[in-house]
């Protein structure tokens, strides 16, 4: 008798913990592909914004996102933004180039995450055509899955301060 309750206790508990096992297995492996996915619009941004394509780079982007440029100025909706880099990849962004480097992807939910990243963009040029020396900054995403597709969300580009020259030896 109690090697047939033993026997039916591991059957109840193999019954119930394997596919408990199964299910936790499941969200690592889906969030590992989820990483590399976001990792894809990481350097596809990046890419159309080196390639002065507002288009690509606007298809990134969610129908409702937020962009938000180092001067505070929002934009909202995928063709407000692509309306909004157009002029500046012809204009002032038409030599700029990023090299970007991945800081960190957290999620925050399966179908919400966070995205982090440093940049230094040059090529740039003020208003008056004159060149202005390459700036670093900050890239803070929130982007979301819609239709099994990753997007971004939510965009805030900062510039870090330019640090202070050395004194000059008198």
């Amino acid at each position: 008798m109690t090697c047939t309750r033993v026997r039916a206790a591991v059957a109840v508990l193999l019954f119930v913990a394997l596919p408990l096992a199964v299910t936790r297995a499941k969200p690592a492996d889906s969030q590992e592909a989820d990483f590399a996915t976001i990792k894809e619009l990481f350097a596809n941004f990046n890419d159309a914004f080196n390639n002065h394509d507002a288009h690509a780079a606007a298809m990134q982007f969610t129908d409702d996102a937020d962009f938000i440029t180092i001067q505070g100025a929002a934009t909202t909706g995928k063709a407000e933004i692509e309306q909004h880099l157009a002029p500046l990849f012809a204009g002032r962004l038409k030599m700029a180039h990023r090299d970007v480097v991945l800081r960190g992807i957290r999620f925050l939910r399966p179908d919400v995450a966070t995205v982090d990243s440093d940049y230094e963009m040059s090529g740039l040029m003020g208003p008056n055509g004159a060149a202005i020396p390459p700036a670093k900054g900050l890239y803070d995403w929130i982007v979301t899955k819609q239709n099994g597709r990753w997007l971004i969300a939510v965009w805030h580009e900062s510039n870090l301060p330019v640090a202070p020259a050395p004194p000059t030896a008198k």
